[in-house]
C-alpha cells in the first residue's frame, strides 16, 4: 500500500480555514444545529467522549448545542493538534466544560462505563479496523449509553446545467478518488455507507441512522457574494496544493493520465470564470451537495 501525503503545515492551514468556511455557510441553517442535537440526545449533565478531536472542532461544536453543564474529553493521539484543541477551546470560553487527553482509537485512555455518550467525526474512515474502534468505544460508554460517528458517505451530487459534460465528468472523477484513496491509503472517504454494519459488527443494538447533506449554490441570495467568492478562491488554493496528491489517487482510481489533467483544466478555468464576474455568479445555477452520514447505537 503507497501511501499519498500531504504536509502537515497545509493540513493545519486547510482545516481552519475549511472549518471558517464551513460555519459560515452553515450559519443560515438552524435546523443541521437541531438534527445533531436531537439525534445525539444532547441535554444537560452528559459525560462525553470525543475519540480522534484533533483541534477540537466538533468537540466545542458539541459544547456549543448543550444549554447547561456538561463535561466533554477531546481524545487525539497528535500533541499537537491537542495543544492547538486547548488554546482554542480557552479562546472559546469553554474551558470549564472540555479537557483533553492523549490516546488514540484503538485505545482510549479512559476506564469502562466512562461516558454517556463516545463519538466521533471523520475517524472511521481512515482506520484499518473500524469495527475495533467502535468496539472500543462501546468499552468506554455506560450500558445504555449511546456511541455515535459522523463520516462522509457515497451520497454526493454536482450538476451544471449550463454544462452536463464537466458535471458528468465531475461525477466520475469522484468515484475514481474515492476508489484511489481507498487503494493506495487504505482510507475509506464513503465509509458513511458501511456504518450500520459496522456498529452491528461491533456489538451494538438498536442502530438508527439520520442524514445531513450540506448544500452549496452560487446563487442562493442567503449567502454573501464575498463568503462565495472567498470559497471559490479557497477551492482553487487547496486544488493546486493537492495536486500531485489527487492525481495519483485519482490515477490508481481508474482514471486515465489524459482525462485527470483535462478535469483539472476545466476545473480551474470554470472557477476562474466564475470569479471574474460577480454577475454571472450570482446567476450561476450549479448544484453541489455532500452528504454527512449520522449513525448511532447502544450498549447494551
Amino acid at each position: 500500500m503507497t501511501k499519498t501525503k500531504v504536509s502537515h503545515a497545509f493540513q493545519v492551514r486547510y482545516l481552519r480555514r475549511s472549518r471558517q468556511l464551513y460555519r459560515q455557510l452553515v450559519e443560515g441553517k438552524p435546523w443541521i444545529r437541531q438534527l445533531y442535537k436531537s439525534f445525539l440526545g444532547l441535554r444537560p449533565g452528559l459525560r462525553i467522549v470525543d475519540v480522534g478531536c484533533g483541534t477540537g472542532d466538533f468537540t466545542r461544536y458539541l459544547a456549543e448545542l448543550i444549554e447547561g453543564r456538561c463535561r466533554i474529553l477531546g481524545v487525539d493521539m497528535r500533541a499537537p493538534s491537542l495543544k492547538a484543541a486547548e488554546a482554542e477551546t480557552t479562546k472559546a470560553g469553554f474551558g470549564d466544560r472540555i479537557s483533553y487527553r492523549k490516546g488514540e482509537a484503538y485505545k482510549i485512555p479512559v476506564e469502562d462505563g466512562f461516558s454517556d455518550l463516545t463519538c466521533c467525526r471523520t475517524v472511521l474512515m481512515h482506520l484499518q479496523d473500524p469495527v475495533k474502534a467502535v468496539r472500543e468505544m462501546a468499552r468506554v460508554t455506560k450500558k445504555g449509553g449511546t456511541v455515535a460517528a459522523v463520516e462522509r458517505g457515497r451520497m454526493q451530487s454536482f450538476w451544471d446545467p449550463k454544462d452536463q459534460a464537466f458535471a458528468k465528468m465531475s461525477e466520475k472523477m469522484n468515484k475514481c478518488w474515492v476508489d484511489g484513496f481507498r487503494k493506495l491509503d487504505g482510507v475509506d472517504y464513503a465509509i458513511g455507507d458501511e456504518l450500520p454494519r459496522i456498529f452491528m459488527n461491533a456489538g451494538l443494538s438498536k442502530i438508527k441512522a439520520e442524514l445531513s447533506t450540506d448544500t452549496w449554490l452560487n446563487c442562493d441570495s442567503r449567502r454573501k457574494l464575498a463568503d462565495i467568492k472567498a470559497e471559490l478562491r479557497f477551492d482553487l488554493q487547496v486544488a493546486e496544493e493537492r495536486k500531485a496528491v489527487d492525481r495519483k489517487a485519482l490515477l490508481a482510481g481508474g482514471a486515465t493520465g489524459q482525462g485527470v489533467d483535462r478535469y483539472f483544466r476545466l476545473y480551474n478555468e470554470r472557477a476562474r470564470r466564475l470569479l471574474s464576474d460577480d454577475g454571472k455568479l450570482r446567476r450561476d445555477g450549479s448544484f453541489y451537495a455532500a452528504s454527512w452520514y449520522l449513525v448511532a447505537g447502544q450498549k447494551t
